[in-house]
């Protein structure tokens, strides 16, 4: 017959000490409360970490809805010979789609109100993701002039343009008159506007097509460089490695790892620093559970002296309070991590009603990266998180439980 690791007198004495008598309530609130303590930071590490997580991945979508997977540029700052490096980047394994951008500053005005912005000249048969996002008009197309631009929802609005407008635009590379250097400008047709959900590219970038651009800036046929957009953008690295093998020596391929490496470690970072501090709660309600139970020991000198008298041993009596503290810290870790997920999985929706009832934005546009609260859920997290918080827990309770099993049977029962 297989031995049990607990008895069941074991299980029974622990419920028992877990429950109050009248003149031990207080003792037992104590060790309740500690409990509760280890839910509390469980339910918050989940949240937190799931809203973090949320903000990373959120903000990775919203930069990669404009931004290409991968980037080729050659050593100038135009690229003149690019149908060749076009055809090899195209033949790239991974690749789903490679085009032709160009990429230059400017100052877009209609009326008294100027701004400057990005003005990027795009394939347009190939930029279909750019195209999805349109909220108002359409999208360039090939009919009638090439001078047509759309733009993001936050930049009309402080230009105050609507679609069919004359926007002007002001390039800066300049061109020769008789009064010397002067930029040059264009107006453009305003055909569509954007909504990215990234405050940065629907603020300041305006999309043209490729000959608007090379006209305004007279580039000929040149190009800034080569957008790849991945089946899987994961695998960036690997294609950038490819890419410098088949293409010319002195082009400069970089993924969307490398362009916001600094970002994303700054995210990576904060996540983990979040992670220690909140941590700190349940550590707090860790050594709140080890006083607990301490003071039960000491309030069960005489019981635990009956037990070892009538036969219980060192490491019976042991049991008896791991238990204990095992059942607190694992009653507290599986309630708060359900309260978490709970909380993770619907905090979106609560943060928009409390929007709703009192006003207060809580993430703003114009202030942050995105506007809302994301959350997404990373099983590992939460995985870890609970595995922690038990092997703490039961860790914890070893003093308590060795203090129990070391309390002497004559002096505990000397006067009684």
């Amino acid at each position: 017959m297989k031995k049990r690791l607990f008895s069941s007198y074991e299980w029974m004495l622990a419920k028992r000490y877990l429950r109050s008598r009248r003149s031990e309530r207080f003792v037992s609130l104590i060790s309740w409360s500690s409990g509760i303590g280890i839910a509390i930071g469980v339910m918050t590490l989940i949240a937190v970490l799931s809203v973090m997580n949320g903000a990373a991945v959120e903000i990775r979508d919203k930069i990669l809805g404009f931004s290409a997977h991968v980037d080729i540029q050659g050593s100038g700052d135009v690229l003149t010979d690019w149908r060749s490096w076009l055809d090899k980047a195209r033949k790239l394994k991974g690749v789903e789609r490679a085009a032709p951008y160009i990429s230059t500053q400017i100052l877009a005005s209609y009326g008294a109100r100027a701004f400057g912005a990005i003005l990027k000249g795009v394939d347009t048969h190939r930029s279909g993701e750019i195209a999805s996002h349109v909220v108002k008009g359409r999208f360039i197309n090939d009919k009638g002039s090439p001078f047509q631009i759309v733009i993001g929802k936050d930049l009309a609005k402080k230009l105050g343009v609507e679609v069919g407008d004359k926007v002007r635009l002001m390039s800066p590379t300049g061109g020769v008159s008789p009064a010397g250097a002067a930029p040059r400008m264009r107006g453009f047709t305003l055909v569509g506007i954007f909504d990215s959900g990234f405050y940065e590219y629907d603020v300041g970038m305006i999309i043209t097509p490729l000959k608007a651009v090379q006209r305004l800036n007279q580039m000929g046929n040149g190009i800034t460089g080569i957008e790849l957009f991945l089946f899987d953008r994961d695998r960036s690295g690997a294609v950038v490695a490819e890419a410098r093998r088949v293409l010319p020596a002195d082009a400069w391929i970089t993924d969307w790892k490398q362009r916001h490496r600094s970002f994303f470690q700054a995210l990576k970072t904060e996540r983990m620093a979040m992670g220690v501090i909140l941590s700190l709660i349940v550590l707090v309600a860790l050594f709140n559970m080890v006083a607990s139970l301490v003071m039960v020991v000491m309030e069960r000198r005489k019981e635990i002296a009956i037990l070892k008298t009538v036969g219980a041993t060192h490491a019976s009596v042991m049991r008896v309070f791991l238990l204990m503290g095992s059942l607190l810290c694992g009653i507290g870790t599986l309630v708060g991590a359900a309260l978490g997920l709970l909380l993770a999985w619907q905090l979106d929706t609560l943060l928009a009603w409390i929007e709703r009832m009192t006003g207060i934005k809580f993430m703003s546009g114009d202030v942050y990266y995105i506007d809302h609260v994301p959350s997404v859920i990373d099983p590992v997290s939460v995985a870890v998180i609970v595995v922690v918080s038990l092997s703490m827990g039961v860790a914890a309770t070893f003093y308590p439980a060795w203090r129990a099993a070391s309390v002497p049977p004559a002096e505990a029962l000397r006067y009684e």
